[in-house]
């Protein structure tokens, strides 16, 4: 189940069953602004986008993380997720 938790104001990071896989966020750069999507898990064919709505920014990264997940299977999935969690440890940088 994918969940957004909020880290700043329009700026959310994105959870499969509490695994981080992404970030949604708003931007004003643009002259309508845009809600921008991207799947960070580090395999190639990860996608990014962008959307109108946070609602619609939603969807199309669900879509896309779907698709994504199916090809990459769970094996190799949770691999890369041991790796990813190993690197943003909290105490990565205590000496």
């Amino acid at each position: 189940m994918l969940t957004l938790r909020l880290i700043d104001p329009d700026d959310y990071t994105v959870h499969d069953d509490g695994q981080l896989i992404g970030r949604i966020r708003y931007t004003g750069e643009h002259a309508a602004g845009l809600w921008l999507w991207t799947i960070i898990v580090p395999i190639p064919g990860a996608s990014s986008g962008d959307a109108k709505t946070l609602d619609e920014a939603m969807a199309r990264f669900k879509s896309v993380w779907v698709a994504f997940k199916a090809r990459q299977g769970a094996e190799k999935l949770t691999k890369v997720f041991a790796e990813m969690n190993h690197a943003n440890r909290p105490d990565r940088y205590r000496q």
